[in-house]
């Protein structure tokens, strides 16, 4: 039976799916399958949320939307501004406001010197393939350390 999450974790996931169903069904420049072929991502998170539960189903949620926010890096700044405006139109954070919570989470992560989970995981790892992400040597080698610390730790 799936547990059950606390509000604030549920009005986290409402937010992020709102966002995620938007962007697969009005703002993806790439469908892959469609929205009612079962491997179409909405229906996959759905069918893992009804099977595991909202608690661990949010951080494969964390992670497709990082996937997301990472294909929009090169948008122009007029894409930026009609996504953004797709977005608050259906209630869902914007483009422009995911970003800034994920440069909130990065600057939490190289403070606290330790990856806490596969989100942050791969938060970082996608930071450090990014050659368009400016980085010092110092942060590219406190994130490097941090990633094979964490893989130690998994295997």
């Amino acid at each position: 039976m799936p547990r059950s999450v606390s509000p604030e974790r549920q009005l986290e996931y409402d937010a992020l799916k709102r966002f995620f169903v938007h962007w697969e069904t009005h703002l993806t420049p790439c469908r892959v399958f469609e929205l009612n072929h079962p491997h179409n991502p909405i229906n996959v998170l759905d069918a893992f949320e009804r099977n595991v539960g909202i608690s661990q189903a949010l951080p494969g949620l964390k992670q497709a939307v990082n996937d997301a926010l990472e294909c929009c890096e090169e948008f122009t700044p007029d894409q930026i501004a009609r996504a953004d405006a797709s977005l608050a139109e259906v209630g869902a954070p914007t483009l422009t406001q995911l970003w800034r919570l994920r440069s909130r989470q990065y600057q939490a992560i190289l403070r606290r010197g330790h990856l806490r989970n596969d989100t942050e995981f791969y938060l970082t790892t996608s930071i450090l393939s990014d050659t368009a992400t400016p980085l010092t040597a110092q942060e590219h080698e406190t994130l490097s350390t941090m990633v094979a610390s964490y893989e130690s730790r998994r295997a």
